[in-house]
C-alpha cells in the first residue's frame, strides 16, 4: 500500500469514526470497558446495518485506494489472465493452520490489540495529531490536516511544503512502527493461544 493511500485511509477512518460516534446509536459495548464496539448505521437506502471499527477500517482503505487509482473490490477480468496459465493455491503448512484458525479470534480482539499498542498515543505524536485534526474536520479536503499537523510539530508557516513533507515522512515512519508493533502483539496473542492449547492437551 502506498504512503498516499495510507495517509488518506487514516484521515477517512478518523473522520468517519467521529461521525459514527456522534450520530449513530450504539449497538454493542465492550464487556471489560463498557465502551462502544459497534453502532447502528443507517445507509442511504434506509436500511440499518451494524458497523464496527473493522467495517470503518475496510471502508477507509477501500475509498482511499479508489481515490488513488486502485480497486480492492474488483477481481481481475478473464482477459487479464495470461492465456494457458493456471492459477493455483498453496496448501497451508501444518504450523500455519492454527494461525489461520485463530483468525476470527484475532478479528474479535482487534480493538484490544490496537489499544494495547497505541496506549495514549504518546509514542506516535504525529499520527495522534493527524487523527485529532481529522476527527474535528467538517471537510477533509479543505481542512488542511497535514498543514496544521506540520506547523504544530515542526513550526514555521502554515502549509509550508517542506514542513508538510517532513510531517508526511514522520507519519509514515510512525505508521510503519505502529504496524510492526501490532504484528508483534498479534503474534504474542497467537503464541499465548498455542501455549494454552498445549497445556490443555
Amino acid at each position: 500500500m502506498s504512503d498516499d493511500v495510507t495517509q488518506d485511509a487514516v484521515l477517512l477512518y478518523a473522520k468517519r469514526l467521529a461521525k459514527i460516534i456522534a450520530t449513530c446509536d450504539v449497538a454493542a459495548l465492550w464487556v471489560e470497558t463498557h465502551e462502544p464496539s459497534a453502532w447502528q448505521y443507517v445507509r442511504k437506502d434506509g436500511e440499518t446495518i451494524v458497523v464496527t471499527r473493522s467495517t470503518l477500517h475496510y471502508w477507509a482503505v477501500r475509498d482511499a485506494a479508489a481515490k488513488n487509482g486502485y480497486r480492492l473490490d474488483v477481481k481481475p477480468e478473464e482477459l487479464d489472465a495470461t492465456p494457458g496459465e493456471q492459477v493455483t493455491r498453496g496448501v497451508p503448512r501444518a504450523d500455519k493452520l492454527f494461525t489461520l484458525a485463530v483468525g476470527p479470534s484475532l478479528a474479535g480482539n482487534s480493538e484490544a490489540i490496537f489499544r494495547s499498542v497505541w496506549g495514549d498515543g504518546r509514542e506516535y505524536p504525529v499520527l495522534s495529531r493527524i487523527l485529532r485534526h481529522a476527527s474535528n474536520a467538517d471537510d477533509l479536503g479543505r481542512a488542511g490536516v497535514m498543514g496544521k499537523t506540520a506547523q504544530e510539530v515542526f513550526g514555521g508557516p502554515l502549509n509550508s511544503s517542506s514542513k508538510v513533507q517532513r510531517a508526511k515522512d514522520a507519519a509514515s515512519k510512525e505508521w510503519r512502527a505502529l504496524s510492526a508493533a501490532l504484528d508483534v502483539a498479534r503474534e504474542e496473542l497467537i503464541y499465548r493461544s498455542t501455549q494454552t492449547r498445549e497445556r490443555e492437551r
